[in-house]
């Protein structure tokens, strides 16, 4: 399957490249979806787009510039990626809730890297660059439709890290929020924490006093607008723009406190009695192509590279929430591209790496916005203040800043109650999350994500390559159900048919399970059917050889230490019966190994030893079509051999049609050029379907059905006639045999060990077995 896509791929590509210049007016539509929607644009939707815009514009103008110092940038550059971030994603994305910025966690990790090559680069080069390069890799991905990557990246990871990184957030604004000086907040979290509680002897008591202000508005106004002001959006816009309020507030309170503070006498500089931002450069910086050596580019390479899939998977994944909740849909791969090209513009006005934002689009969602035109008036109000309102901004406290950032982050946190149903559904998920969380606390985030996913992919190869493998039986009151009897053992069920067994694996048949599958058919089979082969003597066994041993170990382990089963007590094998309707590929190292199975289950039946009077057949239920067409092709899906040709020949009805050789063929069939294979080579097919589309085997005497009481009864009509058709040959202790025929006796049948087919595993007298009519 995946190599179909592959081909399909590379022809698309192909195609798209010779098709581009004819195409070109439709391709600049689907790039541009401006152009589409905006000529119906109705007047109606103006009013909610500008209510919109201008809400995201006040929360956007004081989490840029906080989100700024959490990347360790000057303020304004928080300011320049806010504004191209919203101007961009009108005329190229696909969503009309989703607005892009700076946020949280992107911020988090580009103050890891300012911090990494602190002394090296400025902070604004080195914003630059991570912003150019974060954009030309997701712009690569756009153009290739690479969009499937993201699906290794489980949500587990997504809230496991997202929750990691918040926290991180919060406490390394901390010191800056209760007012303790000279604390480096790039440091390790467990190094923070310490050094703050040694020089909390050192904090500032009004800088305590604006942040636990500014913290405890923020946190009241949020409860009490959820309590008391649901359902009415007069009130809801008070909590949506409580950033904006106390930040003019505590703007306004600094100006007063500081208005009379004294001046550096050789700068001329005040002398703040709090800690605030101070001077923040007006206008927009000139466009400047961001430069980068390849020393410094492979030194932060796992950086950009985990800022580059947090961008991609932040966006995505915000994106695709709001599509549901307002039923309609994205265009992921148009998505990177519009990401892309707003990074790499981005990166030549002064700005970092943006994506979309959770809260700042739900903040749309929640004001009704229609269409992107609402991230044209958050740009235009961005762009305002950068001109008209950097002034105020000198006196804002960096206290307030603090606590706008620790509560706007603080909704990324998940909840215990998340985490404890990861661990109800699935251990693995849970410890994934965990993994993703803990070690972005304290080691970086970029960590995490890689932590995470790397044990994420460990657990899905683990998964392909030890699937779950199942036994199957039959429902007592429902001959046409069998059902696994490990789920429930509820199940009032009964075994299938005398020496048949059926199995079922949960996953596609590929290399990295073929071994482990072969393996638990062949032991399970030696729990519970007899050896139908020739016993060898001691001379003529292989050194290595102790099968017998591992048989009487398994029987022990099925029927129970207590038990002295033994092959008298046991069915001769007579089929197998493989469920694959969970398999949705084969490869051909799984092929191979569907052949090297089907041999040791004849080999273990007796069919070797005793090829004339030993029935054994492997049959399919269930296969899917592509898995299908590669068992036709290969053969295995029907018995291969002189006397299984012969067997044949008997049961399928023969044509007029005469292969090259004047053989006649069997309908639906043609025989292939390789008339004798040999048995387990996959490079041989004894048959091959005759013509598209056909499926000769979904047939009574095929090897291939539709459920499994189809492959049941196949199996005793095609065993009936095989005992018809040839004696059957009965090995007594000695090993001399005797033709004998199936005697009735009162009401049953008494059968010859070689050709049984009793209902029941444990009917035996004197070495003949029960078969009951």
């Amino acid at each position: 399957m995946a190599d179909q896509e592959l081909k399909d791929f590379g022809r698309n590509l192909l195609g798209w490249f010779k098709a581009f210049p004819s195409n070109l007016p439709r391709y600049t539509q689907e790039r541009f979806p401006i152009i589409k929607w905006l000529p119906k644009y109705n007047r109606g939707w103006a009013l909610k787009d500008i209510i919109a815009g201008v809400t995201v514009g006040l929360i956007v103008v004081p989490q840029g510039m906080s989100y700024a110092k959490v990347a360790g940038l000057p303020v304004q550059h928080g300011l320049y990626s806010a504004y191209i971030g919203a101007l961009f994603y009108c005329f190229m994305g696909t969503s009309k809730d989703l607005t892009i910025g700076p946020t949280a966690v992107i911020s988090l990790i580009t103050g890891e890297l300012v911090a990494q090559l602190t002394g090296k680069l400025s902070p604004a080069e080195v914003a630059g660059i991570s912003c150019l390069v974060v954009g030309l890799l997701t712009l690569i991905m756009g153009v290739l439709r690479l969009g499937i990557i993201l699906d290794f990246f489980p949500t587990t990871v997504l809230v496991g890290y997202t929750t990691g990184a918040a926290v991180t957030i919060i406490i390394q604004q901390i010191p800056n929020w209760i007012g303790v000086p000279n604390i480096n907040n790039r440091a390790p979290v467990y190094t923070i924490i310490i050094t703050m509680f040694k020089a909390i002897k050192t904090l500032s008591w009004l800088d305590l006093v604006f942040g636990l202000v500014s913290m405890f508005i923020l946190i009241a106004v949020g409860l009490s607008v959820d309590r008391w002001g649901r359902g009415r959006f007069s009130i809801q816009m008070i909590k949506i723009s409580r950033f904006f309020i106390v930040t003019v507030l505590a703007t306004a309170l600094s100006y007063a406190v500081n208005k009379n503070a004294p001046h550096n006498p050789k700068t001329g500089a005040i002398i703040p009695k709090i800690s605030i931002l101070q001077t923040v450069p007006k206008g927009l910086p000139s466009p400047n192509v961001p430069s980068v050596s390849s020393d410094i580019l492979s030194d932060i390479a796992p950086k950009l590279a985990a800022i580059t899939l947090a961008t991609i998977l932040e966006h995505i994944a915000i994106g695709k929430a709001f599509a549901r909740r307002n039923r309609y849909q994205i265009d992921s791969n148009q998505e990177l591209l519009t990401l892309g090209l707003a990074n790499v513009t981005a990166s030549f006005f002064g700005a970092y790496a943006v994506t979309g934002s959770f809260s700042r689009s739900a903040v749309k969602f929640q004001c009704g916005v229609k269409t992107p035109i609402a991230g044209l008036v958050t740009g235009a109000l961005v762009l305002l203040a950068i001109f008209f309102l950097t002034p105020l901004f000198f006196w804002i406290p960096n206290a307030a800043l603090s606590a706008v950032i620790m509560v706007a982050v603080a909704t990324l946190v998940s909840p215990p109650q998340v985490f404890y149903q990861f661990f109800k559904v699935n251990l693995w998920d849970f410890l994934s999350s965990q993994i993703a969380l803990w070690v972005t606390i304290f080691v970086s985030v970029e960590a995490g994500i890689a932590a995470a996913v790397g044990f994420s992919l460990l657990v899905l190869l683990f998964r392909v390559a030890r699937p779950n493998f199942h036994v199957l039986r039959q429902l007592k009151d429902r001959p046409d159900v069998y059902v696994d009897t490990s789920v429930d053992a509820t199940f009032d069920t009964v075994p299938a048919p005398h020496g048949v067994l059926v199995f079922r694996i949960e996953e596609s048949t590929t290399f990295p399970n073929t071994e482990t599958f072969k393996s638990w058919v062949t032991e399970e089979v030696y729990k519970y059917t007899r050896f139908g082969g020739k016993v060898k003597a001691v001379s003529e066994k292989l050194w290595s050889d102790n099968l017998d041993v591992h048989i009487r170990n398994l029987r022990k382990i099925a029927h129970g230490s207590d038990s002295n089963i033994t092959d008298d007590d046991l069915p001769r094998l007579r089929a197998v019966v493989l469920d694959f309707s969970a398999a949705n590929n084969i490869d051909t190292t799984g092929l191979q190994g569907l052949f090297d199975l089907r041999e040791i289950l004849k080999d273990y039946a007796g069919v070797a030893d005793f090829p004339d009077s030993t029935f054994f057949e492997l049959h399919f239920v269930g296969i899917q079509a592509n898995v299908l067409r590669i068992l036709e092709l290969s053969g295995i899906t029907r018995p291969v051999g002189p006397i299984a040709l012969q067997k044949i020949e008997v049961l399928e009805e023969e044509t007029d049609e005469q292969d090259i050789n004047g053989d006649p063929i069997a309908k639906g069939y043609s025989k292939s050029s390789n008339a004798k294979p040999a048995p387990g080579d996959i490079g041989s097919a004894a048959f091959s379907v005759n013509g598209a589309g056909s499926s000769p085997f979904l047939k009574e005497d095929g090897l291939v059905h539709l459920t499994v009481k189809d492959a049941i009864d196949s199996i005793l009509i095609r065993a009936d006639h095989w005992g018809k058709d040839s004696k059957v040959t009965r090995y007594d202790e000695g090993g001399v045999g005797e033709h004998v025929d199936d005697l009735e006796i009162g009401g049953a049948v008494l059968v010859p060990q070689s050709s049984d087919s009793s209902s029941d595993h444990s009917f035996r007298k004197d070495k003949t077995e029960i078969r009951h009519i």
